[in-house]
């Protein structure tokens, strides 16, 4: 198995058998929780190794990921680069009321004709990443790189994202919009402990 899935079943943040929605409101009977494995910090250290080891011989200059799970992506990924040799930085980017990702507290400045690696947790339709890579060109920052711990869609790939794409680990799930989920058509609740299944329900009132 996978290293990297097998961590994210170890720690139980794999869940299925349930009805659960996503950011995009798509609907799904999987969810990968990053929030149950960032407090073991043994096996976070481990998954954020394996980024490491992918881009050591890349020369990456700073490592951006999105607030707000991402920051502890970014401060492991780039420990252990600069562990193997690198002399990166470790930024962020955050979400606009738009939801837009710009770079805030300078951070622009600190990546700004750098070598960039970006870093995110799951990866969905691509639409997150395409932000943060928005924003890196924005500020001016070259992009080396783009890896999700772990890819759920099997169309999303570096030609579909327009930047060189990669990840620790694929778990294909499949996703359905709420008019066409066969959860819904077979009335099993939705999730509103996980996920985004609270605030689908509340913008349906």
């Amino acid at each position: 198995m996978n290293e990297t899935i097998e961590i994210l079943k170890k720690v139980g943040a794999i869940i299925s058998g349930s009805h659960f929605v996503g950011t995009s409101f798509l609907h799904f009977d999987t969810y990968i929780n990053k929030d149950v494995l960032y407090p073991h910090v043994k096996e976070t250290s481990r998954i954020c190794e394996l980024f490491a080891e992918k881009y050591k011989d890349k020369n990456i200059e700073a490592v951006v990921a999105p607030a707000l799970g991402g920051i502890i992506l970014s401060q492991w990924v780039t420990y252990h680069l600069n562990k193997m040799g690198n002399n990166a930085l470790a930024v962020y980017s955050e979400k606009t009321e738009n939801g837009e990702q710009v770079f805030k507290r300078g951070y622009d400045e600190l990546i700004k004709s750098k070598r960039i690696l970006i870093v995110e947790d799951n990866v969905s339709t691509g639409g997150s990443i395409l932000k943060i890579v928005k924003a890196v060109k924005e500020a001016g920052g070259e992009i080396v790189g783009v890896c999700a711990m772990v890819n759920k869609n099997s169309k999303i790939n570096s030609d579909t994202l327009g930047v060189p794409f990669e990840s620790l680990g694929e778990f294909f799930i499949p996703t359905y919009s709420p008019e066409n989920c066969p959860l819904c058509k077979a009335g099993i609740p939705i999730n509103t402990k996980v996920g985004h299944g609270k605030k689908f329900l509340e913008s349906k009132k």
